[in-house]
């Protein structure tokens, strides 16, 4: 992994984005012009002085799924990855310490209305930190999951004495155009944008439902096999609707970039992507894409590396720590021409 090296960066804790910003459209936006080699700094309210109705901006619409649960004695954090029928999910845990095959653990339920803890029997444990879970009846995680903030966000809240989880995050971990149900965590690249900023641009949606592949530390075996965990996505008919021939595509978010490079044409269809993109990669349908500031040696990194070269991308995160951008999740954005 010694070549993974090469994409790993210092950042100052203090630079880490804890909170959403409640304009969202207020954040500050880098574009990084690859042609001339140069960045320009503007809030992400001025995007239309870069592009325009003319450029096509392809979404991810996928939903965001509460999917965040803690044991009743707060001990131990699951995050429910996807169900196996109405009883049995396959969750990620940690620590998994406290967890043995056939015990009974409780759930601490986050409803808003008559919460109560959820008994649940750890069935299984398998490969790569995942767990199944079975219930006595089926649960709604509508009514009892956190949204599921990423785990250095809910640490450094911790660690300044605040709630993990607050009620500004069930709304403001979701796009405003959010529709498919079945993510969880957010497509971070499309949360600076408001529903009247949207009417600026001409836009299409995919769905890519974010799963580990997403946000997980790469492995040894991705790294070798150049494949992530599949995610599935789907694309409607809006897409060939708006796209023509010469019309500049720009992706809003690595997980609608990985969608438009796995695709061979933009009919209607759906399917499971496992694209790692990496550099080298010769990118077919994306011109432009709008992304947020990722954590080093990640797939998200990595990525951006690619379509904005590495050295130019490096020294684009150099400056902006230098100017106190905000990184990760609810921070700022870079459109990359």
């Amino acid at each position: 992994m010694d070549w993974l090296d090469n994409y790993s960066f210092d950042l100052p804790p203090e630079l880490i984005a804890l909170d959403p910003l409640i304009q969202r459209e207020a954040c500050k936006l880098m574009v990084v012009d690859r042609k001339a080699k140069r960045f320009y700094h503007h809030s992400f309210s001025e995007l239309s002085l870069f592009l325009s109705k003319e450029d096509l901006l392809v979404l991810n619409n996928s939903k965001v799924i509460p999917a965040l649960f803690k044991s009743a004695d707060e001990k131990v954090s699951f995050l429910f990855i996807n169900a196996l029928d109405p009883f049995r999910w396959k969750v990620m845990a940690s620590p998994g310490k406290y967890l043995k095959k056939d015990s009974i653990i409780n759930l601490k339920s986050a409803g808003q209305t008559n919460p109560c803890d959820v008994p649940v029997i750890i069935k299984d444990k398998l490969p790569g930190g995942y767990y199944i879970l079975e219930f006595e009846k089926e649960i709604n995680l509508e009514s009892l999951g956190l949204p599921p903030l990423p785990p250095y966000i809910r640490k450094l809240r911790k660690k300044k004495k605040r709630a993990e989880i607050e009620q500004k995050d069930r709304e403001y971990y979701q796009t405003v155009f959010a529709k498919q149900l079945g993510s969880i965590a957010a497509p971070t690249a499309g949360l600076h944008f408001s529903k009247e900023m949207l009417e600026n641009f001409s836009t299409a949606f995919i769905t890519l439902h974010v799963g580990p592949a997403t946000f997980r530390p790469l492995s040894v075996e991705q790294l070798s096999s150049g494949r992530l965990e599949p995610e599935y996505y789907s694309i409607d008919g809006s897409l060939k609707e708006q796209f023509r021939p010469g019309r500049r595509v720009v992706a809003v978010g690595t997980t609608v970039v990985r969608v438009l490079e796995t695709i061979k044409d933009f009919e209607p269809q759906s399917g499971w992507t496992d694209l790692f993109i990496f550099p080298p990669f010769s990118f077919k349908n994306t011109h432009a894409m709008i992304t947020n500031f990722h954590l080093p040696k990640s797939s998200l990194f990595l990525l951006t590396c690619a379509f904005a070269g590495t050295d130019l991308l490096k020294e684009a995160y150099k400056e902006a720590i230098q100017k106190g951008y905000r990184f990760y999740s609810y921070g700022d954005a870079m459109l990359i021409i």
